[in-house]
């Protein structure tokens, strides 16, 4: 098939499916709003192995020169997932597509290769996940360090679920004396949220188990 700009959702889905075949999946699409003119904007999102990464990238290269506004990163617990955000369409005005590319990679192999020579302009998220999830980029042409200190732990990563301590890393710029309703202070806010995970994960348990019909110790 012939793809020419400006694509639609529909023709950004399957010329990936054509080009990477099952290597990408789960796609899904929406639209939301943005601005004061409540402006529309369509948004693709999909997932693609590892392995056939650096081909989805470059097949987007073959449409339209990527822009990358920024990869995002989250502790999914076995996984770190990485998601890649592209714009196709651009110099289309209300043509634009947000293409979400989603990369999951396991705790004990946290490798990726870089895209900075598809994309240059990659480097500086690129960078920024090293040092805050501890993926290691390969192939990275700069891996210093962004944004953290260089005393700060090297085996310390501050988007991470799995380390515990990291809430008594963190530098609060306001005390307690100072929290109002409108302004709550965020204290140790990762504590928190494992303590709410946990106690939902005891809840589920709980709950099957009388599904079950075990007895409650």
């Amino acid at each position: 098939m012939n793809y020419e700009l400006p694509l639609s959702v529909e023709e950004v889905e399957n010329y990936f499916k054509e080009k990477l075949e099952d290597d990408v999946n789960d796609f899904k699409t929406e639209e939301i709003k943005k601005g004061l003119k409540e402006t529309g904007i369509e948004l693709i999102w999909f997932t693609v192995k590892r392995e056939r990464f650096r081909d989805a990238v470059k097949a987007l290269a073959e449409l339209q020169t990527p822009h990358l506004s920024v990869a995002s990163g989250s502790d999914m617990g076995e996984n770190i997932e990485l998601i890649y955000h592209f714009q196709i369409n651009y110099g289309y005005p209300g043509k634009e597509i947000s293409i979400n590319m989603k990369v999951h990679l396991p705790k004990e192999d946290l490798n990726i290769p870089s895209i900075t020579d598809i994309v240059p302009g990659a480097l500086t998220t690129e960078r920024e996940k090293q040092e805050f999830l501890g993926v290691n980029v390969t192939n990275i042409p700069d891996s210093r360090r962004l944004w953290l200190e260089d005393d700060f732990p090297k085996d310390k990563y501050p988007w991470r679920w799995d380390h515990e301590g990291m809430e008594e890393m963190s530098k609060y710029v306001h005390s307690e004396d100072d929290e109002t309703f409108d302004k709550p202070i965020a204290k140790y806010p990762r504590k928190k949220e494992i303590e709410k995970k946990k106690n939902r994960q005891d809840t589920m348990e709980e709950e099957k188990k009388k599904e079950d019909g075990e007895p409650d110790e």
